[in-house]
């Protein structure tokens, strides 16, 4: 166990409420119905990450795993403030093997031991899990969507 996380159970023993936030990143819609169900489960405030790119079509598909495979950085906007003390559920569709770029880009700014990253993606898992609280893979392929949700809001709210 992490000292943050530690210090995180320390706060909510001590009767301190967590605050937590959904930011997501969309493409097909996906990632935003995924936030949308975790945010009411939660009973949180819901944030989208836009970009300034198009990656509509069979051509902003192929787009984004060469900006993933690229590593090249976009401009995000965020629609509302994240503070650093804030617990974070992060939802990306899985590009490439690894996150979206807006994705990538946002989480360069935060620590990532108060991120709970959730994955969608058709069939793959993420690969780089390491230094997040938690990692969630939601696989279209596996029809996991539901029970998924269920076991991490759970397991955020101890």
């Amino acid at each position: 166990m992490t000292k943050e996380i530690k210090k995180r159970i320390n706060k909510y023993n001590n009767g301190e409420i967590m605050n937590y936030k959904v930011i997501y990143f969309t493409r097909t819609g996906n990632s935003e119905r995924i936030a949308n169900k975790i945010a009411e489960k939660l009973g949180c405030e819901i944030i989208q990450i836009t970009d300034n790119k198009s990656w509509k079509g069979p051509i902003g598909f192929i787009k984004g795993g060469f900006y993933v495979t690229a590593k090249r950085n976009v401009e995000i906007t965020i629609d509302n403030t994240v503070e650093k003390d804030d617990e974070l559920v992060v939802i990306s569709p899985l590009w490439a093997n690894g996150v979206t770029p807006a994705i990538k880009r946002f989480l360069e700014s935060v620590p990532h031991e108060n991120v709970h990253l959730v994955i969608s993606s058709d069939g793959s898992t993420l690969k780089d899990r390491l230094g997040y609280m938690s990692v969630t893979d939601i696989v279209k392929n596996q029809n996991n969507e539901d029970e998924a949700i269920e076991a991490l809001v759970a397991d955020i709210k101890g």
